[in-house]
């Protein structure tokens, strides 16, 4: 069949996809970089610079993300609940900025890369795009320190609110989905589930290394205190997740159910949290990591 047939061009469509929004950045500031468009690249990374000011700060007063030690208790202080709503809620402008960004690209996910297409109009949307995830970022650091809330604890509350209560899926994000034409990762070759298969076991270890150390925090400081302090059934709930997730490396912090005492902290809260979640920005959310 001639590659410039109809046919073929399902396969030629689909070279971008696989890793998430995160590659699709590289790929319009590689562009942008190209095009001779250095000065807006210089005023991008400005726009990240910034965040990265913010987080060193977040850094500084509250510790690194894996230091963070949850309520020894298993309770969420209703007063650390309202903080993260607060700065959820803080951020809600960029989140919906952001949303409307990716709705536009949606409207035609294919690309085909040889005729050209909507493929200019593609790499517009995607320059707006990168400052408003830049953006995103900034609001939200500035928001942690406003309501005197460090990343750990963000990230904390923000996996087992939305990831272990509410059930929401991991893979929630964009559907649109970049790759690369790598010669030793021939992502174009992948059916979607094998590419689903990878950027979910890709999210479940960054979210298993983030968690994992603070859930040790968390039992440390529990095995501190006098036995009168906690309550037997949440010590043994505590010990046995630590366990299941030190056997497991892809597992997520209980996946299984979270214990009672958790879930009373939360359910007054049902509707707001619900309200706060993001199913496009999910991950966008949840790509970052402190270094």
């Amino acid at each position: 069949m001639d590659p410039n047939q109809p046919g073929k061009s399902s396969s030629t469509k689909k070279w971008l996809i696989g890793c998430g929004i995160g590659c699709g950045v590289v790929i319009v500031i590689a562009a942008l970089l190209i095009t001779g468009g250095v000065l807006y690249v210089r005023n991008l990374v400005k726009g990240f610079e910034d965040s990265e000011a913010l987080l060193e700060t977040l850094t500084e007063k509250y510790g690194r993300i894996t230091e963070f030690t949850p309520y020894p208790e298993g309770r969420i202080p209703a007063v650390r609940i309202e903080r993260f709503l607060e700065a959820r809620e803080a951020t809600r402008e960029q989140r919906d900025e952001i949303e409307r960004s990716i709705a536009l690209l949606d409207e035609d996910q294919e690309i085909d890369m040889e005729s050209g297409g909507n493929i200019f109009q593609k790499i517009k949307l995607g320059f707006g795009l990168i400052p408003q995830i830049a953006g995103y970022f900034k609001a939200r650091n500035q928001a942690l320190l406003d309501a005197g809330m460090g990343m750990g604890e963000y990230y904390y509350l923000y996996s087992i609110i939305y990831f272990a209560w509410l059930d929401k899926p991991l893979l929630d994000g964009p559907p649109i989905s970049f790759g690369t034409r790598d010669e030793e990762i021939r992502i174009e070759d992948w059916d979607d589930e094998e590419a689903r298969e990878v950027q979910r076991d890709l999210s479940r270890r960054r979210i298993h290394r983030m968690l994992l150390p603070m859930l040790q925090n968390q039992y440390d400081r529990l095995a501190e205190g006098s036995p009168a302090q906690f309550s037997q059934d949440w010590r043994e709930a505590l010990e046995a997740e630590l366990e299941a997730m030190e056997e497991d490396r892809y597992r997520l912090p209980w996946e299984d159910g979270l214990p009672e005492v958790t879930t009373a902290s939360l359910k007054p809260y049902r509707t707001r949290l619900e309200s706060s979640y993001s199913r496009l920005m999910n991950a966008i959310e949840i790509s970052m990591e402190q270094r």
